[in-house]
């Protein structure tokens, strides 16, 4: 859903009460209820399977790598993202 959906409207998620735009993922592996992060690096529960995270951009900002995204807003595991 991430390329099918860019550059609009986009995929995105919500976390503490901020809109924050996945403008690029890769497969990853893991298992869990979909929106759970299962690490502390955005590897995110799909249902099926899992995606990493590595290009985000949060409102009003310019899109960053996960990394530095990170630096700024911590997600850890178990976090839900909606």
């Amino acid at each position: 859903m991430i390329r099918g959906l860019s550059p609009a409207p986009g995929a995105w998620f919500e976390f503490e009460g901020k809109r924050i735009k996945a403008l690029h993922a890769r497969l990853g592996q893991g298992r869990g209820a979909p929106g759970e992060a299962l690490d502390d690096a955005l590897l995110i529960a799909c249902g099926e399977g899992a995606v990493r995270l590595t290009l985000v951009q949060r409102e009003g900002r310019a899109p960053m790598q996960a990394a530095d995204f990170l630096r700024g807003q911590a997600v850890s595991a178990g976090a839900q993202l909606s």
